[in-house]
């Protein structure tokens, strides 16, 4: 075991023992706070050793965490989410230290970062870099320079952090090199597979309703109201939704409404595009894969279909590379 791994389990064990619970609100102020303050110390260096492993989903649980409890009550809260989080690290047993990323890989990525963005309005700028967590600036600035705006927001950011910003910025240019450069550092050796051969819509439904980050089909057929509707909820939470569809009379039906809802690609019906649209799969924040034979149609529900939910972002990586393929033959096609 890595010493990382060891002062983890050092660190679970001292924040399970805590005696949180001999503080409560009606205590003297000074003993809360003493509480609050040693608890939210070692909360910190536990969640900073946790955040240098290469787990996505516990970097996700992590950030929905509050470590700044102003008051004891909050603090129970804070112990309940972490003994989640330590729940979820005993039942995990092939956690690792994140992969190291080189300097030199890091300033292609920043590269094509500030060339993506350097693409927005001056006025959508500060909004957009907001969003990917980066400092809060004027519209006036941004319009002076909108490299120089860019640049001086990402720039003193570390290696780690800079690949975070590319992962959440993955789709949403589909012309640009980005994707390519950072799904390479998103690979996980864990694989679960669940096959499905009835209810298959319920299950699409729930995994689309527990994506997070991003949502990119390649389905032949796409008719079912359901189903767009829910991804039209997804979209509204932030989430980047793409298709990639085939361009005929059957996809006529709801073809016009995804096109104002969401990113669609239309494949012309040949045999080139018949060939790549056989296999349809959804990939969900590029960990998750879901195919087989099941089309996303109102018919569909009633015939005898099969899917496939994979967990596993070596696999996802594939499917995602597949998908951005489909995507690159559609638009160099117009």
């Amino acid at each position: 075991m890595s010493k990382l791994l060891e002062r983890i389990n050092t660190l679970a064990e001292e924040l399970e023992k805590f005696p949180l619970g001999k503080c409560s609100p009606s205590d003297d102020p000074d003993m809360q706070t003493a509480y609050l303050y040693s608890y939210k110390d070692l909360a910190k260096r536990f969640v900073a050793s946790l955040k240098r492993l290469d787990d996505l989903r516990l970097i996700r649980m992590l950030e929905s965490i509050d470590l700044n409890p102003e008051y004891i009550t909050e603090a129970y809260d804070l112990k309940a989410d972490l003994q989640t989080v330590i729940d979820y690290i005993n039942d995990v047993d092939n956690l690792r230290e994140r992969v190291s990323i080189s300097s030199k890989e890091v300033k292609k990525i920043l590269e094509v970062i500030i060339d993506n963005l350097a693409q927005e309005s001056a006025n959508n700028l500060p909004t957009i870099c907001t969003g990917y967590g980066l400092e809060e600036g004027t519209t006036e600035e941004a319009f002076r320079s909108k490299r120089n705006y860019i640049y001086k927001r990402i720039s003193y950011l570390d290696n780690l952090q800079i690949l975070e910003i590319g992962r959440k910025m993955i789709g949403k240019y589909p012309e640009s090199k980005l994707d390519n450069l950072v799904l390479q550092y998103f690979d996980l050796d864990k694989l679960e597979v669940i096959s499905e051969f009835e209810n298959i819509k319920d299950f699409i439904l729930r995994e689309i309703n527990k994506a997070k980050y991003t949502i990119w089909i390649a389905v032949a057929w796409f008719t079912d109201r359901d189903l767009a509707n829910l991804l039209y909820k997804k979209v509204k939470e932030g989430l980047n939704v793409q298709i990639i569809l085939n361009d005929d009379e059957i996809n006529s039906v709801l073809k016009e409404k995804l096109k104002s809802h969401f990113e669609v690609f239309l494949a012309p019906v040949n045999d080139k595009f018949s060939k790549l649209m056989h296999n349809k799969f959804c990939v969900i924040d590029l960990e998750k894969i879901i195919h087989g034979s099941y089309n996303w149609t109102n018919k569909a529900q009633y015939n005898n279909e099969t899917i496939s939910i994979i967990e596993n972002r070596l696999e996802a990586k594939k499917f995602a590379n597949q998908f951005l393929k489909i995507k690159t033959e559609i638009v160099k096609g117009k």
